[in-house]
């Protein structure tokens, strides 16, 4: 099992009542049922310990691995999904970093 951790900033023209709207309705119903996906929470930013949130928002999907989150975006499914995302996400602010969790 792998962590994937995706962080961006919401276009300007986008509020986040919108974001909200649209990740509720399309994004994560659709993307929690791709293969290999096991978990897919987004967190929205209130706030930082600096002066200023680096990002907006936060995915946070465990996969059964790297190679399965990879493929969740290729199926005929997402195609729409990811369109809009480009439409609503900071193309040059998206993040994807990835990992497995430290067990005790």
């Amino acid at each position: 099992m792998v962590t994937v951790f995706i962080t961006y900033t919401l276009n300007d023209d986008v509020t986040r009542e919108q974001y909200r709207q649209w990740s509720r309705a399309i994004d994560q119903p659709m993307a929690s049922r791709q293969p290999g996906v096991l978990k897919y929470e987004i967190y929205e930013i209130e706030g930082a310990g600096s002066d200023e949130r680096p990002y907006d928002i936060i995915e946070v999907i465990e996969a059964e691995s790297w190679e399965a989150w990879k493929a969740v975006n290729d199926q005929p499914e997402m195609k729409e999904a990811v369109e809009q995302f480009f439409q609503i996400a900071k193309r040059g602010s998206v993040l994807v970093t990835y990992g497995r969790k430290i067990e005790p």
